[in-house]
């Protein structure tokens, strides 16, 4: 087995990890959010409706939660570009959305985040949940979801953070990092790709630096929000 190297998150090892874990990724990602992660994607696909949207792309989209989300919010009257470099999650997601009344409103597609194959000012908005932090080239990224964004559009991206509260930081800590890796075990996943993800949450960007990082890829008015005690923070940017 190959493992991933949190700092250097080579793109290719990245991929070939989710796709490992695609078959419990919906599960074991509820574990990782204490089960929030319902009622932060409802915040997202809710900052989203703020503008008029007529088409919507979805980065980092796994098995297309997000995407879901985004179409329920907005009762199937936008569409969806939902994109992953995981074609074994992508396909996971296209089963879900098969279930739903929204499957002619979500288009899935393999595609790398820094080089979207899209061309300029193709979105009224981009949105990334949980995936920023794995991308290797984070600015190249940003300065793409800036690139296909419409004038007067939006970036909204969740991600988790690091909590506030010092004692519930090493509680929330211990259990990502000592605890849940051996949930994944017991689940039937790979205990090292959630040691992985546990790191990458551990050392990413506080919500100030990452703030300054979307800045210098050309959004403006950016601003952030934390929630759940700082387990995960809300940035969102825009396109003049």
């Amino acid at each position: 087995m190959n493992l991933v190297d949190h700092k250097e998150r080579d793109t290719k090892k990245v991929e070939r990890m989710f796709s490992r874990i695609s078959s419990r990724y919906d599960l074991l990602n509820h574990m990782l959010s204490l089960g929030l992660d319902f009622r932060w994607r409802k915040e997202i696909a809710r900052e989203a409706g703020r503008i008029n949207c007529q088409r919507i792309l979805d980065v980092c989209t796994g098995t297309g939660d997000m995407a879901i989300e985004l179409s329920k919010f907005w009762r199937g009257k936008v569409y969806i570009d939902a994109i992953d470099f995981s074609r074994e999650l992508i396909e996971i997601g296209k089963k879900k959305v098969e279930k739903t009344n929204f499957s002619d409103k979500i288009n899935f597609g393999k595609a790398n985040a820094e080089m979207l194959p899209y061309q300029n000012e193709q979105f009224d908005a981009v949105t990334v949940a949980f995936g920023l932090r794995n991308i290797q080239d984070k600015l190249k990224a940003l300065k793409e979801f800036y690139r296909v964004t419409r004038p007067n559009g939006r970036f909204i991206c969740l991600e988790f953070s690091q909590p506030v509260n010092p004692l519930f930081g090493k509680l929330y800590f211990f259990y990502l990092m000592k605890i849940l890796p051996y949930i994944s075990r017991l689940a039937g996943s790979d205990l090292e790709a959630y040691r992985y993800l546990g790191r990458t949450i551990k050392e990413f960007l506080s919500p100030h630096e990452l703030v300054d990082l979307i800045r210098s890829a050309g959004w403006e008015n950016v601003t952030y929000k934390v929630m759940t005690g700082g387990i995960v923070a809300i940035h969102k940017g825009e396109k003049r």
